[in-house]
């Protein structure tokens, strides 16, 4: 678990030891008890859940496939939303290559430097914190990828002779 989540994951925990009253953290919706010890204490991060998450996260459990943190309401949440389905592909383009385009290199050099064996959630959810916009991030191939008003424009990254190249494909809406 990155620092970020385990962040989160303390602050939420302090707020409910407060007795604040909050939405719950795995699904997102107002079902918590007022009460937060009458509610279900999570299998998998120390705080509380909605009875019927503290139900989902058993059944899950016992078939050995938890619902991973990065999908959690509390973490998912704090995403920056999509500001680019209303510009041209071009002009996003234009915007991204200054500060997007260099720390998405940076992100793909580190991933691929220190072996693509590790889970790769963490570097997607901070790419998601530092790049506003971003619709989608995959490892393998390494891709990003954002909804703009005339389709999808995709980032592929790839290690080439002289370092890492990028290119850009615009995916035109149907």
């Amino acid at each position: 678990m990155n620092t970020t989540i385990q962040q989160t994951l303390n602050d939420l925990r302090a707020r409910q030891d407060k007795g604040e009253h909050m939405e719950c953290p795995r699904c997102g919706q107002d079902t918590m008890d007022s009460d937060v010890h009458r509610n279900a204490l999570s299998r998998h991060a120390d705080i509380f859940v909605c009875d019927d998450c503290g139900m989902a996260e058993a059944m899950l459990d016992m078939m050995r496939n938890p619902l991973p943190l990065p999908q959690w309401a509390c973490i998912k949440g704090e995403l920056p939303p999509s500001n680019f389905e209303a510009l041209p592909g071009a002009i996003v383009l234009e915007r991204l290559q200054k500060d997007q385009i260099p720390y998405l290199t940076r992100l793909f050099e580190e991933w691929h430097g220190n072996g693509t064996q590790r889970d790769f959630e963490p570097h997607r959810l901070e790419a998601h914190r530092q790049c506003p916009g971003l619709t989608a991030l995959w490892s393998q191939p390494f891709m990003a990828s954002y909804l703009v008003a005339d389709g999808q424009l995709v980032i592929r990254f790839r290690t080439g002779d002289h370092g890492t190249e990028v290119a850009t494909d615009m995916i035109p809406k149907h």
